[in-house]
């Protein structure tokens, strides 16, 4: 989807903002706040163990207490960029929050359960609000997501942010009315401004930032990226796909990498708990279109959500956005014996669930082609005893598109 944009100068503010027409959100230019990660008008800024923040932090009154925090970026306590920061955060939630630039088009419960999906528009709940469970935003990389809470917002432990369609982490934006809460482990997208306490629990992150008018901002042991600065790798492209005998074939491709070190693959049921299950080293140093590829033999059976952690050299990191890929347990075959001599059995859960069985030679060529009638099922059982001796490829097809390629050696 194409959106054109223009640039308006608000009457109120010096803060330029973009209308895009396609569904009339009107989103904030943030000024000299645009490369903050985590940022209070006012307030203390707090943290406790080890924190990472892509992005500059700091507050246009306060001071920073508690344990460092690692910044790859800038810090702004009380100096010229926190004060005129003031203003322009002021500007960027009063934008948000008038019904005269962003008018509600959809109505959202106190509640958002597991399982919301929303489209791109602007969405509104009337009163302090809390999330549970998985939300899915769904919209192409064009598409404007503005979420309003009026009141205090809370994120539980289930909670988890996905966006699908190829919808944008840049482009999400919540308008809070109190105090914004994280719970642990959570994963947080988007660009907050809100009136009131920024509180990430131990483990939560946020890609994006979390800007507040005015409040106390609390860290534990967190990781929060702003997507907008600029990173030592330019990912453009990251997807995961069904590979052979039930593996998850891992695709992505960078156009600029500065210092770089690797890519650390890590996979996750539920986006709380992540495990790393293997590194790749990245280019280093290049400006050209660069490929990279992994296969994971033993996703989980069921859903499998992977990410990328991108790491430099100096052990500044940075995450991808997320991708999942669903592998149904019961569509897994066991072939027997292998070798084999004449006759090969074909095992699953469901024999009603395979629609096609071939045997192919390693040159490519259809060698028995078993295709399930309406009236019966497919043959558990082949003889292929007239088979030259060599290796073989048993392709099988199940009723719901998935394919499951295994090797076969015939003595």
């Amino acid at each position: 989807m194409k959106t054109s944009f223009f640039n308006i100068l608000a009457v109120t503010s010096l803060t330029i903002f973009a209308v895009n027409f396609s569904s009339a959100q009107i989103v904030p230019n943030l000024g000299v706040a645009d490369r903050f990660a985590l940022y209070t008008s006012a307030g203390e800024f707090a943290n406790t163990g080890t924190t990472t923040v892509i992005g500059d932090i700091g507050a246009g009154v306060g001071v920073q207490t508690g344990d460092p925090v690692t910044v790859t970026g800038q810090t702004h306590f009380a100096d010229a960029t926190a004060v005129a920061a003031v203003a322009d955060v002021a500007a960027a939630y009063a934008l948000l929050a008038s019904e005269t630039t962003n008018p509600c088009t959809f109505s959202l419960s106190s509640t958002i359960t597991g399982g919301t999906v929303l489209a791109p528009g602007v969405h509104c709940s009337t009163t302090a609000t809390s999330m549970t469970g998985s939300l899915t935003l769904n919209g192409d990389a064009d598409d404007i997501f503005i979420i309003k809470i009026n009141g205090a917002f809370s994120v539980d432990g289930t909670s988890n942010i996905l966006l699908t369609g190829g919808a944008l982490a840049k482009n999400v934006y919540w308008q809070v009315g109190g105090a914004l809460n994280l719970a642990a482990d959570v994963n947080f997208i988007g660009t907050a401004i809100n009136n009131g306490a920024i509180s990430l629990a131990s483990g939560a992150t946020l890609s994006g930032r979390a800007l507040s008018v005015a409040g106390k901002i609390s860290l534990n042991n967190n990781t929060v990226s702003n997507a907008e600065v600029s990173l030592p790798v330019t990912l453009v492209s990251f997807e995961v796909k069904k590979g052979e005998n039930a593996s998850a074939a891992l695709n992505w491709a960078t156009t600029s990498e500065t210092n770089s070190d690797r890519f650390e693959i890590q996979r996750s049921q539920n986006g709380k708990t992540w495990i790393k299950i293997a590194n790749v080293l990245s280019g280093g140093e290049s400006k050209l279109l660069l490929s990279y590829s992994f296969v994971d033999p033993t996703p989980y059976p069921g859903n499998n959500l992977y990410r990328l952690k991108m790491i430099d050299k100096d052990g500044t990191f940075a995450f991808s956005r997320i991708r999942s890929i669903n592998l149904q347990s019961d569509n897994r075959t066991a072939l027997y014996p292998n070798p084999v001599v004449d006759r090969l059995t074909v095992l699953t859960s469901d024999l009603d669930k395979i629609e096609r069985v071939q045997f192919m030679n390693v040159a490519g060529k259809l060698m028995l082609d078993q295709k399930r009638s309406n009236s019966s099922n497919v043959i558990s059982e082949f003889n292929i005893n007239s088979f030259p001796a060599g290796l073989y490829i048993v392709k099988v097809t199940f009723a719901d598109g998935s394919v499951n390629g295994s090797k076969i050696v015939k003595k």
